[in-house]
C-alpha cells in the first residue's frame, strides 16, 4: 500500500501538537475476493502504524469504501490523521516527516528573515525620511530666525540714524558729531545698534544767553519722538540752568526797578526843569517879573 505523508494547516503549533496525515491511497477495482483482501491489507497497515505511533500519539482514520458486485462495501483506502510529538512522527515515516518539517521551517525562517529584512529597512528608510524632514524643518527655522534677526537689525538702524540726526539737527552749534555703535548680523554685516550725539551745556556771559543755551539744548534732547533715558537726564540738567537763568535775570530787573523808583523825583524836576527851558515865551515872561520884584525892593517901589 502506497503511503504519501504531508503536514496539517497546524505545523506552526507547538512541536507536541504537531500534526501529520498519512493519507492511504485507493486500489483499483477488482473482483470482491481481491477487494476483501485489499480491505484486510489496509487494516493490517492502519494497525501497524498506531502500533509505530505508541500511545502517546493521536490516530484518527476515514475509511474510504468500494462497493462490490455482491452489494458490500469494501474497505479500498483509508486517510489517517496522527497527532503526536516529532519524535513519533519520524518513527512512523521513516524520517520524512523531519526532513519535510525542516524543510518547511527553512523556508517559514527564511521568509520570516525576508520579512524582518525587509520590516528593518522599511524603518531605517522611515527613519531616514523623518530625520531628513526634521532637519529641513529645521534649516528653514533657522533661515526665517536669520531673516528676521536681520529685519529687526535694519529696523533698529534706521531708528539711530533718525534719532541722532534729530539731536544733531537741533543742537545746532551747541551739538557734536554723531558717533555710532554697531552690531554683526547672523550674515555677517554690521548694523547700526546705538548712537550719541555730544551737547554742550554751554552758560552763556549774561544770563540772558544761557537761557537760550539752555533752552536750545532741552529741544536737542527732546527732538526724537522716542527720548531715550539719557535725553530725559540731559534735558532735565537744561531745565535746572535755565530756572537758574530765569531767576538771576529776574533779581537783576528788579534791581534796577529798585534804583529808578529812589531817583525818580529829581528825575522828574530835571525833567520840569528842562520843559521850562524849552518854552522861550515863558522863560522871558519869568525873567521880566523877577527883574520888576528885584527893583521894588531896591527902589522900595509899591506893588500894583
Amino acid at each position: 500500500m502506497q503511503v504519501t505523508s504531508m503536514l496539517s494547516a497546524g505545523y506552526l503549533e507547538p512541536m507536541q501538537n504537531i500534526s501529520r496525515v498519512q493519507k492511504l491511497t485507493d486500489y483499483e477495482r477488482d473482483t470482491d475476493q481481491s477487494k476483501q483482501q485489499k480491505e484486510q491489507e489496509i487494516l493490517a497497515e492502519e494497525q501497524a502504524l498506531k502500533a509505530k505511533l505508541g500511545d502517546s500519539a493521536q490516530v484518527h482514520t476515514v475509511y474510504h469504501y468500494t462497493m462490490g458486485t455482491d452489494g458490500k462495501r469494501y474497505i479500498t483506502g483509508a486517510s489517517v490523521t496522527m497527532k503526536g510529538s516529532e519524535e513519533d512522527l519520524n518513527r512512523v515515516s521513516g524520517g520524512l516527516a523531519a526532513e519535510d518539517m525542516q524543510s518547511r521551517q527553512k523556508a517559514i525562517t527564511d521568509s520570516l528573515k525576508k520579512d524582518a529584512e525587509k520590516t528593518e529597512k522599511n524603518q531605517t528608510i522611515i527613519q531616514q525620511e523623518s530625520e531628513k524632514r526634521r532637519a529641513e524643518e529645521k534649516k528653514d527655522k533657522a533661515e526665517d530666525e536669520k531673516d528676521s534677526q536681520i529685519r529687526e537689525l535694519k529696523q533698529i538702524q534706521q531708528e539711530v540714524i533718525a534719532h541722532e540726526a534729530a539731536h544733531q539737527a537741533a543742537a545746532g552749534e551747541l551739538g557734536g558729531g554723531v558717533s555710532y555703535t554697531y552690531t554683526q548680523g547672523p550674515d555677517g554685516q554690521k548694523y547700526i545698534t546705538g548712537g550719541e550725539v555730544p551737547i554742550r551745556l554751554k552758560e552763556g556771559a549774561t544770563p540772558e544767553e544761557t537761557l537760550r543755551n539752555m533752552q536750545k539744548v532741552q529741544a536737542a534732547a527732546n527732538a526724537p519722538a522716542d527720548p531715550s533715558g539719557q535725553d530725559m537726564q540731559v534735558a532735565a540738567k537744561a531745565a535746572a540752568l535755565a530756572a537758574k537763568a530765569r531767576s538771576e535775570i529776574s533779581q537783576e530787573t528788579s534791581s534796577e526797578h529798585t534804583e529808578t523808583v529812589a531817583k525818580g523825583t529829581p528825575v522828574f524836576e530835571s525833567a520840569k526843569s528842562e520843559n521850562v527851558q524849552q518854552d522861550p515865551q515863558k522863560n522871558g515872561v519869568m525873567s521880566v517879573l523877577a527883574a520888576v520884584k528885584e527893583l521894588q525892593i531896591m527902589n522900595m517901589i509899591p506893588a500894583a
